[in-house]
């Protein structure tokens, strides 16, 4: 997966804002152009904004070729997106991580789609076409994105219907039988009137293969929507936007770090052997299975020359089962499954002032409301699962026990009772095949089978908010801004756990491996919770050509009522992350490029982490503590001739957990967050080889490089396995008709072949056994596209 990488975009000295090859742009007295966003709730020149902001209109996303998240994460500096399945994505800003499926948890980085959240974790990886602009805004966003941007958001805006005729169609194919065809169609239905279709499929075998059957780490994706849009004549505007998506992509490659694949071995680049047991989940076998719809209205309606007022309703749904093996070595161990469901409803009204005087000014409100579940069934080999848990030192201890021996003892113990070495009772491969604790209780032998638990957890979150920003131009050139939002939400957070059918022989009649309650029976808790975030921002006009700003913001992630089952009562609270932050960022306009970039410093309070508990076997969030956060981001475009453009960024983010709170030492102390490389940096061209009346043939490169990262606070696990530092080469060769009818291209990523991880240690580490998951290696392929 690319991390990051060139950026056709620049920001006001943090404010990132992009130079733009088409439409939806403002051309300044150099021939500079600039994305026009909506960030603040207005339409604006990017470099009028006074917030770090990446954007993409739809001919810089076409130029720069992004088609799924991850590409746009590699034009955008500070942001990583990791995406096992598009079930389970990571998004990484700034170092902070959201990507937890659990009903309960909060969001630190806000996804939204035409100003509807669609942060919920398994339902907010959508696939990118026919798009407006992307707007991703860092830094705490209180006041503008609101929900879940404890550290920034994402805005995923699509294209509206008009009222003319427009059609365009596309299709590819490359290595790893990569397939993609897709398209819009615009009818116009009458003066300001328009409506539009469009759709796109996606598909690609894996790049790992398994061993046992089929690929791994593939893709098959496809989506459809239709939008109704309304231009009237009194300034009323509205959009009606209907969204699906289906996802059915093959297994995760889950590959063992310790044990080698039968006849194979442990690089995680090389095949697999992922086992799943027959009849599984109704023989569903590794892969997805995932659909996502929703329907969003968008209105806007002018009040006189000054007053607007907006409203945004969404209704969204999600169901998504993942299928895997976390082992990964070629067994009959374990196989995990996750299904994932959730429905969220929401409405914001906004009432906006701006009469072109001094002073502007929004108002507005907020319901939100989702409630979702997420079920997680498991089925073990037990003759395997016990030779697997007799090398964890809390469950020899409960044997040991049982026998009234030393744990020292307990091996050759029961070596000498059962009459077999005693490597036998912790071998997996050729485990032995009778319950310790059961032949022994019952004097005669209880062979082990397979056996199978459950565990789940719903969540159910309503949330108002109301928020206010006001901007005060002192001058012509400084105007201050702040802004305030007050949150109240209500929370309800159940869950169970449990054998399915008959208790495990292994340890006796609680859970197994999942979470359990007694007698598997169904546990709740509510709570509320309601607490202020704010932000003020001073810009200052130095020239025509220069703008520049300073921020103070403070974010906050919601306060998570968390199932866990290891805590008196069987739920534990953990308290608002906050983080105040402040920024300093400048945007410089030359007369052939722009330059941009930010200072800021952010500190944490109440960081979230979350850690294995051994009692249970599962993951809970926990309270890291104070962090500490400061960095540097700039980027650059230049055309060096009216064919040569050139663009780069460099980013630097040390984030760390402080090494104490109060005066005591913090479990975590001095360690990165993960997912945070210290630097990155990126360059990129776009040459016009030749440019006549038949066409143009361009030459599009891009590097881009990360120093390393870890993928957990707790750096020292998994052995202290980390990502070393690398770099990634794309390109694409193109050719544009003059008469601007058709295109046709080749393209090629990780041209290198560099073998690089997206993930490690994975569910397999709760047993030991971490599981290593390859990035892409190098692809390729062409593509051609028509335009009506």
């Amino acid at each position: 997966m690319i991390r990051k990488s060139i950026l056709m975009s620049a920001v006001a000295l943090g404010a990132v804002s992009a130079p733009a090859f088409g439409g939806n742009s403002e051309t300044s007295a150099q021939q500079v152009e600039v994305i026009r966003v909506t960030t603040q709730f207005r339409e604006q020149s990017l470099a009028e904004v006074p917030v770090n902001v990446t954007a993409f209109n739809a001919e810089l996303i076409d130029r720069l070729d992004i088609r799924n998240l991850e590409d746009m994460a590699a034009f955008t500096p500070g942001l990583v997106i990791q995406e096992q399945s598009p079930n389970n994505t990571g998004y990484s800003l700034r170092g902070i991580t959201t990507d937890s499926g659990d009903t309960y948890a909060e969001s630190r980085v806000a996804i939204f789609q035409d100003g509807i959240s669609i942060t919920r974790s398994r339902g907010s990886y959508v696939e990118l076409f026919d798009m407006e602009r992307i707007e991703v805004a860092k830094g705490p966003q209180p006041t503008l994105f609101g929900r879940g941007a404890l550290i920034g958001g994402i805005n995923l805006i699509q294209n509206k219907a008009d009222d003319e005729f427009s059609a365009s169609a596309f299709g590819g194919i490359g290595n790893y039988e990569q397939r993609e065809i897709g398209g819009h169609v615009n009818y116009g239905l009458g003066s300001g009137l328009g409506l539009r279709i469009s759709g796109v499929h996606r598909s690609r075998d894996g790049h790992i293969d398994n061993l046992l059957g089929g690929t791994l780490q593939g893709r098959d994706v496809s989506a459809i929507r239709g939008v109704f849009s309304a231009r009237l004549d009194n300034g009323f505007s509205f959009d009606l936007i209907g969204n699906y998506q289906e996802d059915n992509g093959p297994g995760t490659s889950f590959k063992s770090g310790v044990l080698p694949t039968p006849g194979g071995d442990t690089s995680p680049y090389t095949s697999a052997a992922l086992y799943t047991f027959p009849g599984f989940e109704n023989d569903q076998g590794l892969g997805l299975e995932r659909t996502v719809w929703g329907v969003t209205a968008l209105a806007e309606y002018p009040l006189g020359d000054a007053w607007t007022l907006s409203s945004i309703t969404g209704y969204r749904e999600f169901d998504s089962v993942e299928i895997f093996d976390p082992i990964g070595a070629g067994l009959d161990l374990i196989n995990l499954g996750e299904d994932a469901r959730g429905r969220q409803s929401s409405q914001e009204f906004r009432l906006s002032y701006d009469a072109g005087d001094r002073v502007s000014a929004v108002i507005g409100g907020t319901w939100f409301y989702e409630a979702g579940t997420q079920r997680i069934p498991l089925i073990v080999n037990e003759a395997r699962a016990q030779a697997l848990l007799l090398q964890d030192p809390s469950v020899q201890a409960q044997f040991a026990q049982q026998l009234g021996v030393p744990v020292a003892a307990l091996l050759p113990t029961l070596s000498f009772l059962f009459g077999v070495p005693a490597s036998d009772f912790t071998n997996i491969f050729d485990p032995f095949p009778l319950s310790i604790g059961g032949t022994l209780g019952a004097g005669v032998p209880v062979p082990l089978g397979l056996y199978q638990e459950e565990a789940a957890n719903s969540g159910r979150t309503e949330a108002y908010d109301l928020f206010s920003e006001i901007t005060l131009r002192a001058t012509d050139r400084l105007s201050f801004t702040a802004g305030l939002r007050y949150t109240d939400e209500s929370k309800s957070t159940s869950g169970y756990g449990g054998f399915v059918n008959t208790p495990n022989l292994i340890v006796g009649g609680r859970a197994l491996l999942l979470p359990g309650t007694p007698d598997g029976a169904t546990v709740s808790q509510d709570a509320s919770f309601d607490d202020v975030t704010w932000r003020f921002v001073a810009a200052y006009e130095v020239s025509d050509r220069l703008n520049t700003w300073v921020s103070y913001a403070r974010g906050r992630r919601p306060d998570v009522l968390a199932l866990d089952t290891g805590a008196a009562g069987f739920f534990s609270v953990a308290p608002a992350e906050i983080v105040d932050s402040l920024e300093a960022g400048a945007f410089l306009t030359l007369d052939r490029g722009t330059v941009s970039g930010s200072i800021f410093r952010s500190e944490y309070e109440n960081f979230q982490s979350s850690q294995f508990d051994p009692f249970d076997g599962s993951l809970v969030p926990t309270n890291a503590g104070e962090a500490t956060q400061y960095g540097l981001e700039l980027q650059a475009n230049y055309a060096v001739t009216d064919a040569i453009e050139v663009y780069t960024t460099y980013a630097y983010n040390l984030a760390k957990i402080n090494d104490t709170l109060g005066g005591e030492p913090q479990e975590f102390g001095g360690n990165r967050f993960r997912y945070a490389p210290e630097h990155a940096a990126s360059i990129g061209v776009r040459a016009e080889l030749f440019a006549n009346d038949i066409g143009t043939l361009s030459l599009l490169p891009a590097y881009s490089w990360q120093s390393h990262i870890f993928f957990d606070e707790d750096n020292q696990r998994f052995a202290g396995v980390r990502q070393d530092s690398f770099g990634l080469l794309r390109a694409r060769l193109r050719f544009d008709a003059a008469n601007e009818r058709w295109y046709a291209e080749a393209f090629g990523n990780n041209l290198t072949d560099e073998q690089y991880l997206i993930d490690a240690g994975n569910t397999g580490a709760t047993f030991g056994l971490p599981t290593f998951i390859a990035g892409s290696p190098r692809t390729y392929g062409v593509r051609l596209g028509v335009n009506f």
